[in-house]
């Protein structure tokens, strides 16, 4: 409740809150940085001063310093926060960032990734071959995502772009 208790207290009047960032200095009752900064810009268009651009820099800066890895899943400054792998979740990405996004990557120091891997989706993966100048047919467009679903199990782990691109059939 510690993000839920400070937005409302600021909402309600309150000038300073404490905080934290990657979780360090507290245990339990301080919000993070990086969701009230955009909570209070987003949610309630109360303007904080900070550049929310170097949030995940100070994260990682955090993270050197404490030498204590952020998860790639937290919110916001996580490595994961903005990569998109499964069939409906990127396609409504492709389509409308906002569907899964509710600010874009850049407002916090990110770049969106699209990752190709067992759940990808064929818009996913029409996507990232046109960023390589590749066009293929249903047919080629089903083998291929074949092949990525097959070797991502295999490898247990999403594709890096030269794998994929290893799997497209030339000529």
């Amino acid at each position: 409740m510690a993000l839920a208790n400070t937005l409302a207290g600021v909402k309600a009047g309150a000038i300073s809150v404490n905080t934290t960032v990657n979780g360090i200095g507290e245990r339990a009752g301080n919000a993070p940085l990086e969701e009230v900064v955009m909570g209070l810009k987003y949610i309630y268009d109360i303007p904080t001063g900070i550049d929310t651009k170097r949030l995940v820099e100070v994260s990682r800066l955090v993270s050197k310093a404490t030498n204590f890895p952020v998860l790639p899943w937290k919110a916001i400054v996580g490595e994961n926060t903005f990569a998109h792998e499964s069939g409906i979740h990127a396609h409504g990405v492709l389509q409308n960032p906002i569907t899964y996004e509710p600010f874009a990557p850049e407002d916090v120091g990110w770049e969106r990734r699209l990752v190709v891997g067992k759940h990808s989706g064929r818009h996913l993966l029409l996507s990232v071959l046109q960023q390589h100048g590749i066009t293929l047919g249903q047919a080629e467009i089903q083998s291929v995502l074949d092949a990525v679903r097959h070797q991502s199990v295999k490898t247990k782990r999403s594709l890096t772009v030269e794998e994929l691109l290893s799997l497209v059939p030339q000529g």
